[in-house]
């Protein structure tokens, strides 16, 4: 038999499929938005000190960046 509330209505349980979705979903969109973050801040240094290698860099960075996130979050969720 279900718990009622004071009103009484059943509590509805939480859609973890939703919940699931929008985890891996940003996970999924992390790299990607890391490496155009970097690319234009790469962009924006080789515009200032005329370099082409920083645009480059600043994708690799921006690469980088977005896998170290990717890597921590995994490890958060593999520690729960």
């Amino acid at each position: 038999m279900q718990k009622r509330t004071q009103n009484g209505f059943v509590p509805k349980k939480r859609d973890n499929s939703l919940i699931w979705l929008g985890k891996y979903l940003s996970l999924a969109l992390t790299l990607p938005a890391s490496v155009v973050a970097g690319y234009f801040i790469g962009a924006l240094a080789d515009h200032w000190f005329h370099l082409p290698v920083l645009r480059a860099a600043g994708i690799f960075l921006g690469m980088a960046a977005g896998l170290t996130q990717i890597i921590r979050e995994l490890n958060r969720d593999s520690k729960k």
